[in-house]
């Protein structure tokens, strides 16, 4: 944290340590694309072009357990006071989003569709075919922006003040002295 022990950590700050606890999500699940559920052969021939499912299925099944951590995490935690709870939801947040971005990224490397963003939308034109997809991505981003904004404008005391104590102007035992 800050300086401070125990005292919320500046906006800054908290930004930074919710990249770091993404970062450090990605590569703890990263490991589980190896045990993707996939049905389809590993190396598959469409067209005179033989491609590899296994990387796009596992990224994909990656960034869908961090979408999962971010919703479990978000009904358990939303609105709650301890910063390590709120860097949870922020770091899954942020693992998402990268990893689905990625997985788009990916898809276009290996199949070269035409994917056209729209708002909270996906627009994938491949051999002929079109298909809209709602795009969970720009949701969680938005959902992140908003925690953030609403961080940033809570109030915080200012500095050097937390540190000076008020004067004790109970009645004190035996009148006054």
């Amino acid at each position: 944290m800050d300086q401070n022990s125990g005292k919320d950590p500046s906006f800054l700050t908290y930004i930074l340590y919710s990249i770091v606890g993404a970062v450090i999500l990605i590569l703890v699940s990263f490991p589980l694309s190896a045990v993707a559920p996939l049905d389809e052969p590993k190396v598959y021939a469409y067209g005179n072009a033989y491609y590899d499912l296994g990387v796009p299925v596992g990224v994909s099944f990656v960034a869908f357990i961090n979408l999962l951590i971010f919703i479990i995490s978000a009904i358990l935690f939303w609105g709650g006071k301890n910063i390590f709870k709120n860097l949870i939801i922020d770091s899954s947040a942020l693992s998402f989003v990268f990893l689905n971005y990625l997985n788009y990224y990916i898809i276009s490397i290996v199949w070269h569709p035409v994917i056209t963003v729209l708002p909270f939308m996906l627009l994938i034109h491949y051999n002929g075919s079109n298909s809209l997809q709602v795009d969970l991505g720009q949701i969680v981003l938005i959902i992140y922006i908003y925690r953030m904004i609403k961080r940033a404008r809570r109030p915080r005391p200012l500095p050097g003040l937390e540190s000076v104590k008020p004067a004790d102007e109970s009645p004190q035992p035996g009148g006054v002295q």
